[in-house]
């Protein structure tokens, strides 16, 4: 039942996280994009990309919401609830 449910939820997934996600990663070439089901259709987002580390936070949430806004349409956008973003300083050292 667990292997059907994950199936299930894996074709269920919105379109507008593809395609977002793939914007993302086009436009921020050497990113890492993942996104987290939330519930319903919302979904958060994160970014991990090496370039951030020079952009302040307000700069990083411009530059990705700008993205986000070109390629999402009415509720689409509202149904992305974050859009966390990571310099390669900001993750923890390994």
């Amino acid at each position: 039942m667990a292997k059907r449910t994950a199936v299930l939820n894996a074709v269920a997934e919105p379109e507008f996280v593809t395609r977002l996600s793939q914007a993302l990663r086009r436009r921020l070439r050497g990113s890492e994009v993942e996104h987290e089901h939330l519930r319903g259709t919302r979904y958060r987002f994160i970014v991990v990309w090496p370039r951030f580390d020079q952009m302040d936070h307000p700069e990083r949430q411009q530059l990705v919401w700008n993205i986000a806004e070109e390629v999402l349409k009415g509720k689409e956008l509202l149904d992305v609830s974050m859009i966390l973003t990571l310099g390669r300083e900001d993750l923890p050292d390994e």
